[in-house]
C-alpha cells in the first residue's frame, strides 16, 4: 500500500482552501454567533442567579411572616387561655359567694323561724300559767282573800309611779 502523495497534497490543498474561505467569509459570522449564544447563556446564568436570589429573598421573608404568624397566634392561644382561666376563677369565685349568701340567708331564716318558734311557745306556756294561776288562785283564795291581794297589788303600783 502505497501513498498518494497527489490525493494527500489536494486534500491538504482544499483544507487549507476551505479554511481560508471560512476565516475570510463565514468566521467572522460564526464567531459572532459563538459570541451571541455564550452571552445569551451568560445572561440566562445571570437571570437565573437573579431569580433565584429574588426566590431566596422571598423564601426568607415569607418564612419571617410565617414565624410571624405563628408568634402571634400562639400569644392569642396564651390570651384566649389566660381569659379563660380568669373567667373560670370569676365563675368559681361567684358561685362560692353565692353559696355563702345563701348558706348565711338560710341561717338566717332558720334563725329567724326559730325565734318564731320560741316566741310562739313562750306565749303558750304564759297562757298555760295564766290559765293553771287562775284555777290555783280561784281554788286558793276567798272572796276576801282575793280582795287584799288585789288591793296590795293596786298598792304596789302605786308605789311604783
Amino acid at each position: 500500500m502505497e501513498l498518494q502523495w497527489g490525493q494527500i497534497v489536494t486534500q491538504i490543498i482544499g483544507f487549507l482552501l476551505a479554511l481560508f474561505l471560512l476565516k475570510r467569509y463565514a468566521w467572522g459570522s460564526i464567531l459572532g454567533f459563538i459570541e451571541k449564544r455564550r452571552d445569551a447563556i451568560a445572561s440566562s446564568f445571570d437571570e437565573i442567579a437573579r431569580k433565584t436570589a429574588e426566590a431566596d429573598a422571598l423564601k426568607s421573608k415569607y418564612d419571617a411572616e410565617l414565624e410571624h404568624i405563628e408568634d402571634t397566634r400562639r400569644a392569642k392561644i396564651q390570651e384566649a387561655a389566660r381569659d379563660a382561666n380568669k373567667l373560670a376563677a370569676e365563675i368559681k369565685e361567684d358561685a362560692r359567694k353565692n353559696a355563702v349568701m345563701m348558706r348565711e340567708k338560710t341561717q338566717q331564716d332558720i334563725a329567724l323561724e326559730l325565734d318564731k318558734a320560741n316566741a310562739i311557745l313562750r306565749d303558750r306556756m304564759v297562757d298555760a300559767v295564766i290559765v293553771s294561776a287562775e284555777k290555783v288562785i280561784q281554788e286558793l283564795l276567798d272572796q276576801d282573800k282575793h280582795r287584799k291581794l288585789i288591793n296590795d297589788f293596786l298598792d304596789e303600783l302605786k308605789i311604783e309611779k
